[in-house]
């Protein structure tokens, strides 16, 4: 499941790491923007996007 995160403080952190652990992909933002989550989002690995709050709102595009 892609889960977008708004918000990459405490709570959105540890939130992003429990679900990457759990085999979900999580999409990354806060209102500084991309460049201040990307390193959460490389800790995480490939499951784990940087990006702004409309690009975590974004519904997934199943194919």
């Amino acid at each position: 499941m892609r889960i977008g995160i708004v918000g990459t403080g405490n709570i959105g952190g540890t939130l992003a790491r429990l679900l990457v652990r759990a085999g979900h992909e999580v999409v990354l933002a806060n209102s500084r923007g991309p460049e201040a989550v990307a390193g959460l989002a490389a800790e995480l690995g490939e499951r784990a996007t940087a990006s702004t709050a409309a690009g975590a709102a974004e519904p997934p595009t199943w194919s």
